[in-house]
This record gives structure tokens, sequence and C-alpha cells, in this order.
């Protein structure tokens, strides 16, 4: 189901992204941090080590970190992980690395919880899933956010979304700057090169690395794999 992933021209796209960026910007609603509560309540009750791939600027690490005596955070680009290390003075549980996760090695049974937002269509699932599922500890806790391709099928789901990102841009939006043109024009240009499963192949790779992981289907385009690991 994957297809070749080109993970330097990725961070390539992100170095540039970051170079762009504002912490202003960063600070307006998305499609991603809308969710940030909703991976927050997945975290266990008793999290010593918890994992984020894909950190960005560290946004959610540090939510994270008031759940977690210790967050590792990863990230593939270099430019990112220096925003996120500047805007986390204050957070001395959490590690930035620059990292690209894929021949990283953990150790079996590492973290309570691992999360990822928006990060693994990046990556081949059918690699990075089993790799996560055995940097897992027994009882802990799976979260995945990401993007999901759209089909005809979805049309009415889609319409609502776009009404709905409408009035949250307006309502979330209106006291943060807008990125700048280049910042917008450096994210276009990635996700045009992006491709996206359909959650009908999310649902059969799970069934093969994930049994009985739950998977549902958000509104602003993006789907949720929360999976607890048997003691």
């Amino acid at each position: 189901m994957s297809a070749h992933i080109d993970m330097g021209m990725i961070q390539a796209d992100f170095d540039r992204i970051a170079q762009l960026s504002s912490e202003n910007t960063d600070k307006r609603w998305n499609h991603n941090n809308h969710y940030h509560r909703f991976l927050l309540e997945q975290v266990p009750a008793r999290c010593t080590h918890a994992l984020e791939i894909g950190c960005g600027t560290g946004e959610f690490a540090r939510l994270l970190s008031s759940k977690a005596e210790h967050v590792l955070a990863l990230d593939l680009s270099a430019q990112t992980i220096k925003l996120a290390c500047e805007r986390s003075t204050d957070f001395t549980t959490i590690d930035f690395d620059v990292a690209d996760v894929l021949p990283r090695t953990f150790s079996p049974e590492q973290f309570d919880y691992i999360v990822s937002i928006a990060t693994l269509h990046h990556m081949p699932m059918e690699v990075i899933l089993p790799k996560m599922k055995d940097a897992l500890a027994k009882g802990g806790t799976l979260a995945i956010l990401d993007i999901y391709k759209m089909r005809f099928s979805d049309l009415y789901v889609n319409l609502i979304a776009i009404s709905m990102n409408l009035l949250m841009q307006r309502v979330k939006n209106s006291r943060y700057p807008a990125a700048s043109p280049e910042a917008r024009a450096a994210m276009q240009e990635h996700i045009a090169h992006d491709s996206y499963l359909t959650l009908s192949q999310v649902h059969q790779i799970c069934q093969t690395h994930l049994p009985g992981a739950r998977v549902r289907r958000h509104l602003f385009w993006r789907y949720s794999i929360v999976w607890t690991k048997p003691q």
C-alpha cells in the first residue's frame, strides 16, 4: 500500500517551512491542534515515558509534558527542532531530537504513550506501526492522528468540514496574523506531493498490525487510531 517516500525531500520541505514560520502564526487554530484535547485524553493515568513522532515546533509536546514525567519529541527537520527548543525553554522534562524515526532503535516496551500527529503519512505504515507497537509498554497507549484520502462517498462530510473550517478560522484566528504568502506557498508545495491512505486502507493495516485498534473518522479531514497494548 505504501508508495516510495522521499524522506530527504520531506526534511527539506519542513526546514523551509520552519524558516518562514513565526511564533504568532503557530498559535493559530488548525486542523491538527483542534484534536489536541482528544489526544491528551488518551494518555494513560500513569505515564512515565512518552514519545511523540513528528513533533513540529513542540506545541503538543509541551501539553503532553503535563501528563507524562518525560517526553521524547522527534522530528526529521533540524530547523523545526531548533524552533521547538527555543519555544520550550521552561519545559525541562522534554527532550527534542532531530531524528528519522524509521532507522532509529528504541528499547522494547520503552514508552507508556506514543503519539503522532499528521506525520505517519510520510512513512510506510506497514513498517512504522510494528516499530511503534514494539516500543510501547504493556498497557500503554498508541494514539495517531492523520489525514485520510477523500473519496466521492465522503462528499457530504467534506461539505460540512469546509463550512465548519470557514467558521472556525473566523472565530479562532482573528486575533493572530496569517502566515506569510511565502510560508503558505511552501506548505502548498509540500502538500502537492503528499499522499494519503483511504480509511478502508487504514482499517486493513490496523487489522493486520494493531488488532482491536479503534479507528475513527473526524471532521477536518482527519482520522485517529487509538490502540492499547494488552497486558
